[in-house]
């Protein structure tokens, strides 16, 4: 197979080292070699290819991060002033819960006084 030109001033511990990797890189046959290098330049045209759609997704994200923003400021707003509407409430054995912001509701029983 073919071996790489000495390069100047090169170290006996260089040599060695280049001498290894020529025997690992060497060991795959020409056809191989070939097979594999049409494929590597197949992966870079396909990565060619998706530059352009990726670009297109950094900018669709820039787009939504102030409305990610937005939407977090408004919901902790809700949170603090939650009204606890009915489809967000759930009765467990113990408490009432609100899934929207989380808390313990007392129960009310019918003469006025929490339960």
């Amino acid at each position: 197979m073919a071996r790489r030109k000495k390069p100047e001033g090169e170290t006996p511990e260089q040599a060695k080292e280049r001498y290894i990797l020529e025997s690992i890189a060497n060991h795959a046959t020409r056809s191989e070699k070939t097979s594999w290098n049409r494929m590597m330049d197949n992966m870079v045209s396909l990565i060619a290819t998706i530059k352009p759609i990726e670009d297109k997704i950094l900018r669709l994200q820039a787009k939504k991060i102030p409305i990610v923003d937005e939407i977090q400021h408004l919901r902790k707003k809700m949170v603090r002033e939650c009204v606890h509407p009915y489809d967000h409430i759930i009765y467990t054995d113990d408490a009432v819960l609100c899934k929207f912001c989380g808390n313990r509701l007392k129960v009310i029983n019918e003469n006025g006084n929490g339960a």
